[in-house]
């Protein structure tokens, strides 16, 4: 499965600017004049391809993505798709733009994609040590080089990278196969078993200090004080009901709120929509020279034509915003009726401790009753210990299994550790030790001018060994931003640009290098070099915007 980028849109409703750039399928070089290509967009565009996609970017102040909406045309194998990005508004579209997804939310977001990519990387919460499908951008780490965070073996061109403990590793080993599912279904039952075995010792221990304490009444003939021990508890289960009920009711009364909130936004967003087909008209009729307020002929109509496109701008950004209220108010109210179902089930529990009475305390309390007592928990004593003997050899099995992933760890780094020494010599790298490549989890970096090279060499690496090792795993483009962008000597960059088109086989690749010429490189195939001539922090334009605000348009309005 491999994905493909085709075109990629940058928006600014407010300014009414926007670029469209081209991607083929093989080689893809945006470029600049050599002489003075600086600040002309490359690094813009090439963080916005995975930020379309939901990664965090790391771009400069002067992009103000707030204000930005991002459009990404691609394709998955044979099938085309549109992704919609405006802030944590995402829409994702077929190739005949009907929609298929709206989510505001990063993790939402990675489950969606994962129904059309097959891949997702998994790793332990933060808080928890149960597995969680991460947010998108942990899928896109091997592929995207942003051009100030060249730093060896570290994954740092995104932002909001640590909210998982360790997240490189784990991310690598996903990446590589050492993880997979698989594994991780290997790893939810153990976890479940370890728990359920966790619990029956725990219930072992209990029944066993219940035991002695029946027999040690039994021995006491201590009745009196235990009927007033439940009594008591027949009274707290009351007091208990009653919360419960309390809380019933806050919950019921906040859903009512959510709902009627959940009411006026989709009123609002309708009436939105309603005020931009009217203002649509409006402008239309100012072709006219009639204004569309009073209904005198007009000379001049450039102040109410401003005057409507302003408002047309304003209701896209609201209808933006609403469009995330209106999912936030829909993911609450799911999350207050699963509570609210919960306390119900908290109420029925009561309800049933409810019905003892005194008459049942005191049979309970009687000699006869503590010997049955007795003897029933005698006997989930012996099927605890029965289950929990069957549970240690379940586990057993289990960590034989888990065992063999360390197997194929093992001959990964053997490759790993082949590939960066031949990298190493190649390029003269002698200030790394070799001893630095013995592990997949040791970093690395180099200084000055081979800094970007160790870099480099190793992303490819770590993709070559994935290519190998996990080929069933989607693969994404390439995206490297400036891999020659450091103080070296010209026949360092270039053998660094040639050994990166020459390892560009079968894959797309996307390269950003100011002064770049085709002709300067041999065996690449065809380059799709992408000349940006705009002025400096001019990358959009208003032809752009006209060109393509119906497709914003489309996208910005399309509803479930």
């Amino acid at each position: 499965m491999k994905m493909t980028f085709k075109e990629l849109f940058l928006f600014s409703p407010h300014e009414k600017k926007a670029k469209r750039i081209t991607f083929e399928k093989g080689i893809n070089v945006i470029t600049s004049n050599q002489e003075d290509g600086t600040d002309r967009g490359k690094s813009v565009v090439m963080r916005s391809l995975y930020h379309a996609l939901g990664a965090e970017s790391l771009f400069e102040a002067k992009w103000d993505t707030k204000s930005k909406i991002y459009v990404l045309h691609f394709s998955i194998d044979d099938k085309e798709y549109y992704i919609y990005r405006s802030t944590d508004l995402y829409k994702f579209f077929d190739e005949e733009k009907n929609l298929l997804f709206v989510s505001t939310h990063s993790h939402e977001l990675a489950e969606q994609l994962k129904k059309y990519t097959g891949f997702a990387v998994m790793l332990p919460g933060r808080n928890s040590e149960k597995l969680e499908i991460t947010p998108p951008v942990y899928n896109y780490l091997p592929f995207f080089l942003d051009q100030d965070h060249y730093d060896g073996s570290k994954y740092a061109s995104f932002r909001n990278l640590q909210q998982y403990v360790n997240y490189k590793d784990s991310v690598l080993f996903y990446h590589l196969g050492i993880y997979d599912e698989a594994y991780f279904e290997l790893v939810r039952t153990k976890e479940a078993l370890t728990d359920q075995y966790n619990g029956h010792k725990s219930r072992l221990d209990m029944l066993h200090a219940m035991q002695s304490d029946i027999e040690a009444r039994i021995g006491a003939g201590a009745y009196s004080s235990d009927i007033d021990a439940l009594r008591k508890d027949v009274e707290l289960y009351r007091k208990e009901y009653a919360d419960v009920l309390s809380k019933l009711n806050k919950c019921k009364a906040k859903l009512v709120e959510l709902r009627n909130n959940l009411y006026e936004y989709e009123t609002l967003l309708h009436e939105m929509s309603s005020l931009s087909s009217k203002n649509e008209k409006e402008i239309s009729q100012l072709n006219e020279h009639i204004c569309p307020e009073c209904g005198s002929v007009l000379r001049e109509t450039t102040s109410l034509r401003s005057k409507r496109y302003n408002l047309a701008e304003d209701i896209v950004i609201v209808k933006n915003e609403l469009q995330v209220a209106i999912q936030n108010a829909t993911g609450e109210i799911e999350k207050e009726e699963a509570k609210y179902q919960k306390i119900l089930e908290q109420l029925a529990a009561y309800e049933e401790k409810l019905k003892l009475n005194t008459k049942q305390a005191n049979d309970v309390i009687r000699y006869k009753g503590l010997c049955e007592i007795r003897e029933g928990i005698v006997s989930e004593r012996h099927d605890v210990l029965e289950f929990i003997d069957e549970e240690e050899e379940k586990l057993k099995e289990l960590a034989k299994e888990i065992k063999k992933y360390s197997e194929k760890k093992k001959r990964i780094e053997e490759k790993y550790y082949e590939l960066l020494v031949t990298y190493r010599t190649k390029f003269g790298l002698n200030e790394i030790e070799p001893e630095k490549f013995k592990k997949l989890t040791n970093n690395f970096t180099a200084s000055g001018s081979n800094r970007n090279i160790a870099t480099v060499i190793w992303y490819l690496a770590i993709l070559n060994l994935r290519r190998e090792f996990n080929p069933c795993a989607i693969e994404f483009p390439v995206v490297f931003d400036s891999p020659n962008n450091v103080e070296t000597d010209n026949v360092k960059k270039h053998a660094l640009l040639q050994y990166i088109l020459d390892n560009a086989s079968n894959m797309q690749l996307i390269l950003s290098s100011i002064g770049f010429s085709a002709s300067e490189f041999s065996g690449a195939g065809n380059i799709n070099v992408i000349t940006l001539e705009n002025a400096k922090y001019s990358l959009l334009d208003e032809d752009e915007y006209l060109e393509n605000e119906q497709l914003l348009n489309e996208l910005c309005d399309a509803e479930k």
